[in-house]
């Protein structure tokens, strides 16, 4: 990868962690990242996380339905 596409890679991680869509994470995997031109000349980040995908741990219970929880909430009252 050349010093451009670093730098805009870098840059595009910024913008997202500034705007509080990403965050950093301290997990050990790492995502490849590739950069596809668009049209318009700019760049489009990519990432690739069917292998992080295959190692999450998966939910041991189904989530509930919205329907039983809010039977199950019936009555109560918050304060």
């Amino acid at each position: 990868m050349g010093s451009e596409e670093t730098k805009e890679i870098q840059w595009q991680v910024d913008e997202l962690l500034n705007k509080g869509w990403a965050r950093e994470s301290m997990s050990p995997c790492a995502v490849p990242v590739i950069l596809v031109p668009k049209k318009d000349g700019t760049w489009r980040m990519c990432e690739d996380c069917r292998v992080v995908n295959n190692i999450m741990v998966k939910y041991h219970h189904p989530i509930r339905r919205l329907d039983d929880m809010l039977d199950k909430l019936r009555g109560t009252v918050s304060f």
